[in-house]
C-alpha cells in the first residue's frame, strides 16, 4: 500500500478510517457502511486507494481510484 491510501478498519468499538502516513484517524462511525463509503469519498477525492479491512485486521476489498497512465499506441 502506498502512502496517502485510505484505510477503513475496526478499532476499540468503532470503524475508523485513516490516511497511510498519518498517526490518527480521520473520521470515525459505530456504523460499518457509513465509514466504508465516508473512506471511499476521501479515496475517490485524494484519487488513491481505499482499502477495507475485515474486523479481524484482513484486508477485504481494495479499490483503486488513482488516474490511469494512458500509453501511447
Amino acid at each position: 500500500m502506498a502512502e496517502g491510501d485510505v484505510h477503513t478498519y475496526f478499532e476499540d468499538g468503532l470503524w475508523k478510517n485513516r490516511v497511510e502516513g498519518g498517526s490518527r484517524a480521520s473520521n470515525t462511525s459505530p456504523r460499518r457502511t457509513d465509514a466504508v463509503l465516508a473512506g471511499r469519498l476521501i479515496a475517490k477525492k485524494r484519487r488513491v486507494a481505499h482499502v477495507v479491512h475485515t474486523p479481524e485486521g484482513d484486508v477485504e476489498t481494495e479499490r483503486d481510484f488513482r488516474p490511469r497512465v494512458k500509453r501511447p499506441q
